[in-house]
C-alpha cells in the first residue's frame, strides 16, 4: 500500500493523494476510535475486573450498546457491542437478533442504550461528560471504577465547584 501511495504520489502528486486517501484515511481511524471508546466508557456503573475477579464473561458485559441511529445501518449494526464480544463468532447480520434474544437472560447486566434519532446527536453529550468525570482507574483493587481527577474537577469541568 506504501508503494502504491507513492506511485500515485509520483503521478498525480502530493497534495490529490493527501486529499483523496489521507484525509478519509484520518476521519475514518477517528470515527473507529470514537466508536470504541463510547462503547468501553461513559456509563456511571462500568466496571473494570482484574485478577481473580476478571473473566471473559463479565469483561464482554463491561462494553455497552450505543445506537447510531442510521448509521448502525451503514456500519454493520455497529451499536450491538455486548454481544460482539460475548459471542464473537456471531456474524455481524444476526446481532440485532441476537441481542434481542440475549437481552431477558442478562437481565441486569445489560445496559439499555439511549435511543437516537436519525443522527445519534445524544453521543456527543456522552462523550462530552466522559472526558470530563472518566480520567482513571485506581491501581488498587480487582474491581475498580472511573474516577474523576480533582485537580480537574469544579465549575469548569463537572459543573459543581469542589473548593466550597
Amino acid at each position: 500500500m506504501i508503494a502504491l501511495l507513492i506511485g500515485m504520489a509520483c503521478v498525480f502528486g502530493l497534495v490529490p493523494v493527501l486529499k483523496l486517501y489521507g484525509v478519509p484515511y484520518i476521519v475514518n481511524v477517528m470515527w473507529l476510535d470514537l466508536v470504541t471508546y463510547l462503547h468501553h466508557h461513559g456509563h456511571q456503573d462500568l466496571p473494570w475486573y482484574r485478577g481473580e475477579e476478571w473473566s471473559y464473561l463479565r469483561g464482554g458485559l463491561t462494553t455497552v450498546d450505543r445506537d447510531y441511529g442510521w448509521i448502525n445501518n451503514i456500519h454493520h449494526d455497529i451499536g450491538t457491542h455486548v454481544i460482539h464480544h460475548l459471542f464473537p463468532q456471531i456474524p455481524h447480520y444476526h446481532l440485532v437478533e441476537a441481542t434481542k434474544a440475549a437481552r431477558p437472560v442478562l437481565g441486569r447486566y445489560y445496559r439499555e442504550p439511549e435511543k437516537s434519532g436519525p443522527l445519534p446527536m445524544h453521543l456527543i453529550t456522552v462523550l462530552l461528560k466522559s472526558l470530563r468525570v472518566d480520567h482513571f482507574v485506581s491501581d488498587v483493587g480487582d474491581v475498580v471504577f472511573y474516577q474523576t481527577d480533582p485537580s480537574l474537577s469544579g465549575d469548569k469541568w463537572t459543573g459543581t465547584d469542589k473548593q466550597k
